[in-house]
């Protein structure tokens, strides 16, 4: 009986020792930094009778005596990438363990430049044009997108609709928690490729040069009007599989 009475003491003795600990530590901090840059990590205490200890994702990489020449402020510099983590403060006086501080590092690739992707189509069924506009960053590889102008919307594509004579000015931003780019983009529907214009004044130059011809233009013209509509047809169903994708 003893035994087991001494046994749940100690038991009850870490677990107050834990709960202090955690009482005593002060809330995480979060820090986002830019590929480059420095980050301070103070300890922020009385000096007298000081010692700290500095840990980085649970292992130790400095220490602080208030009898050393050494401040109690480490400087890492050039942060990369891989130095993301978490970096904790230890520290204790004559009167004890003093609260731990906590800093989570967040470190970021900058946004270096922003481009717009761009294709159309031409769709003579429905007397349209159709835009797909594509966003790329170049630096940070996941940033967030929105295209704002003549509308709004999130994400890295954008489809827009247009009718002969119409235009439209969109801008593609690119952004993190560090740095933000963006780009502007106008679009305008002309209506009917070059290429079918031209035949199209090929055909009636041979009609007025040489009526005599007039039989060899309309098969090549029926032709010429039976791969457009091939070729509307393929462009019509890509983009109705696509617009279902989306």
């Amino acid at each position: 009986m003893n035994i087991f009475q001494e046994s749940r003491c100690s038991i009850l003795a870490v677990l107050l020792l834990f709960l202090l600990q955690v009482s005593r530590a002060d809330p995480d901090v979060q820090v986002h930094k830019a590929v480059g840059d420095s980050l301070d990590l103070n300890a922020n205490y009385s000096k007298e009778g000081l010692a700290v200890q500095w840990e980085y994702n649970e292992n130790t990489f400095a220490e602080y005596e208030n009898d050393q020449i050494t401040g109690e402020t480490i400087t890492i510099e050039d942060l990369k990438l891989q130095d993301s983590g978490s970096f904790s403060i230890f520290a204790e006086n004559k009167a004890g363990q003093l609260p731990t501080k906590v800093i989570v590092l967040h470190v970021h690739d900058l946004i270096r430049d922003v481009q717009i992707e761009l294709s159309d189509s031409w769709l003579e069924s429905r007397n349209m044009c159709v835009f797909h506009l594509r966003c790329l960053a170049s630096g940070d590889p996941n940033p967030s997108y929105i295209w704002s102008g003549d509308l709004v919307e999130t994400g890295q594509n954008l489809n827009i609709v247009l009718h002969p004579a119409e235009s439209a000015t969109l801008t593609c931003t690119a952004n993190n928690t560090v740095s933000i780019k963006h780009t502007h983009k106008t679009v305008v529907c002309t209506g009917k490729s070059a290429g079918q214009i031209s035949l199209l004044k090929i055909l009636s130059f041979l009609l007025a040069a040489s009526p005599h011809l007039l039989a060899t233009v309309v098969l090549l013209y029926k032709c010429y009007r039976a791969r457009v509509s091939s070729a509307e047809d393929q462009s019509q169903y890509a983009v109705t599989e696509e617009e279902t994708s989306i």
